[in-house]
């Protein structure tokens, strides 16, 4: 059995204000034998230094990283700090923090935190949280691919960190006080759970019915679909991409034939046509175009919350809403943030929310086994 508690803050400077604001929240006598925490916060937070002296002062070790915005039940926003805990007397818990990663070192660094977590436990955990960093010259799928063989295959929740910077220059991560612009936190939870994981980033009317083949691909780099340049074949189907207006176009991906697919964005268009997306693209690999919109947001918001509500015994609900599903919400920025609050808020039970720069979540391949898969525009939910 698991529990679940959160708390939020406005105060970003006097460490004593802010504990005790957390304290008025979470009553730290009731937790069990074992206790983790979870931070998400402003970059204002750290740069005071209240996260290093707040998880210093805290009875549990805690990861954290920058959002756009967070939310639990108590309330939203962009500029707060929220905190949760995660407490049990069966359940144990394992953090730590690789160094600075980059494209020579991150295979090693991610490896290496792994095989140092799995001695603190005594066996293989039933799952992995991890707050991986925003790395230009390290994609978030390749970030995923090297946890997902170190760990073989147990299930990897979690996301790339985010701010209000969207430049993301100043967007970190943070493991018991220590923060990193390009460290990769990690938390082994390891017993009795069985976790549940949601996923929903388009609905159904918003994906076309013509599905193609991806003929020549590297990695994440697109060249062609059905023997066609990207542009030109997209242009079939009536989208004109350029370099303005790229990352407004769903790539719902088909890994495996699986059933359901994975949202991708297009990052960037290159000179020569070819176009770097958010998630590797093996050739012979079949997708389908999508379309993003206000109201398309919100419906699939809507379908992920039912899912939760519809787990009466849940006990910890974590949400990670891609940020740009907030962005794409402007004028009215706030409505994903405020239906999630009403709907789960009003329950009584504890949620934790925040906005992700690249969603980490497993979905179920043809045989029903989970693959641990990186995601764009989606909204991913574990439950416990």
């Amino acid at each position: 059995m698991i529990q679940m508690y959160t708390a939020r803050t406005a105060e970003a400077d006097e460490l004593e204000y802010a504990l005790q604001e957390i304290q008025e929240q979470i009553d730290f006598t009731a937790l069990k034998q074992n206790s983790c925490g979870i931070m998400l916060c402003h970059m204002d937070y750290i740069e005071s230094g209240l996260v290093k002296a707040l998880c210093e002062a805290l009875p549990f070790p805690t990861i954290g990283m920058t959002s756009m915005a967070s939310a639990d039940q108590r309330g939203h926003s962009l500029f707060e700090l929220t905190l949760t805990v995660l407490t049990s007397d069966e359940v144990t818990f394992a953090v730590g923090m690789t160094d600075n990663i980059t494209r020579a070192n991150h295979k090693q660094e991610i490896e290496g935190l792994y095989a140092a977590l799995r001695t603190r436990v005594p066996s293989d955990p039933a799952m992995i949280i991890t707050l991986a960093p925003h790395v230009h010259d390290v994609a978030g799928y390749e970030v995923v691919a090297v946890m997902d063989a170190a760990c073989n295959g147990i299930p990897i929740w979690g996301s790339i960190t985010c701010g209000v910077d969207f430049a993301y220059e100043a967007v970190q991560t943070v493991c018991n006080g220590k923060h990193l612009q390009r460290g990769l936190a990690m938390m082994l939870v390891h017993g009795p759970v069985e976790p549940r994981f949601i996923v929903s980033s388009l609905p159904e009317r918003n994906i076309t019915n013509n599905r193609a083949i991806i003929t020549k691909s590297k990695g994440s780099i697109l060249y062609e679909i059905n023997d066609m340049p990207v542009l030109d074949y997209l242009a079939t189907v009536g989208l004109v991409i350029n370099k303005e207006n790229i990352t407004t176009t769903p790539l719902m991906v088909y890994y495996d034939a699986a059933k359901a697919p994975v949202a991708l964005s297009f990052y960037t268009l290159f000179d020569d046509g070819s176009v770097l997306t958010g998630g590797e693209l093996p050739e012979g690999t079949s997708f389908a175009v999508g379309n993003i919109d206000a109201e398309g947001i919100v419906e699939s918001a809507q379908w992920a919350i039912k899912q939760i509500l519809a787990c009466p015994s849940r006990q910890a609900t974590l949400l990670f809403p891609c940020v740009t599903r907030y962005i794409m919400l402007a004028p009215e920025q706030d409505r994903e943030l405020a239906l999630i609050e009403e709907s789960l808020g009003k329950k009584g039970s504890p949620f934790m929310m925040g906005y992700s720069g690249g969603e980490i979540c497993p979905m179920p391949g043809p045989d029903g086994t989970l693959r641990n898969r990186f995601h764009n525009y989606t909204f991913c939910a574990c439950i416990l």
